[in-house]
């Protein structure tokens, strides 16, 4: 079977309109119409139906066109995905506006490009995930849940030992919670504490 040449085109918004895309890919590249797939929603990474279908019909040897790079997707690291797929497929992958030809040498360079600010990318979300989690552990919280006041717990266990208010009293004037309470009242008795209704918390 010979070789084909396809065209792939995509809207990401309703206000655009796909019929440049065609166009160009028809009137430049002398694709037919029918041999151009079309996606006409905004899909997460590449679960586009037409990017789908085309995917099914590419056979080794044949050539995909786009009109930008950006119409296969803004992710460098998706795209970057995709370009190796077809290049182990053996699928040349042509983009109109940066004159790419991605099996040329230059093209071959800016895949080796993609592939860093892909790494770049990854790299940049591992530290900023890193940091967010050692900037939280220093305002006392971690996963978002609030670490107890050490000061405040201690002055929530003078105001129980004195007896004269009910747990939920204390936990609002100590500004400390139930479950932290009743958990350090069960560590400082050996295993038992009255919960302030009158039972206890056994071991």
């Amino acid at each position: 079977m010979s070789s084909k040449v396809w065209g792939y085109a995509r809207i990401s918004t309703a206000e655009q309109k796909v019929d440049r895309q065609v166009d160009l890919l028809m009137r430049e590249h002398g694709i037919p119409k029918s041999d151009i797939f079309i996606d006409t929603i905004s899909g997460a990474k590449f679960d586009r139906p037409a990017l789908a279908q085309l995917q099914k019909v590419l056979r080794e040897g044949d050539t995909v066109v786009v009109e930008s790079l950006s119409r296969v997707s803004r992710s460098s690291a998706d795209l970057l995905v995709l370009l190796n797929n077809w290049q182990d497929r053996g699928i040349t992958f042509i983009s109109h506006k940066e004159r790419l030809d991605f099996s040329s040498t230059t093209g071959k360079f800016m895949l080796s490009m993609l592939a860093a600010l892909s790494q770049f990318e990854r790299d940049t979300l591992r530290d900023r995930v890193s940091e967010g989690i050692a900037a939280a552990r220093a305002r006392g919280r971690i996963a978002g849940k609030p670490r107890t006041d050490k000061k405040s717990l201690d002055k929530a266990i003078k105001l129980h030992d004195a007896g004269m208010h009910s747990i939920k009293e204390i936990c609002e004037i100590a500004k400390v919670s139930k479950s932290v309470l009743y958990r350090e009242l069960k560590l400082r008795s050996g295993g038992d504490c009255d919960r302030g209704d009158g039972k206890k918390m056994g071991r």
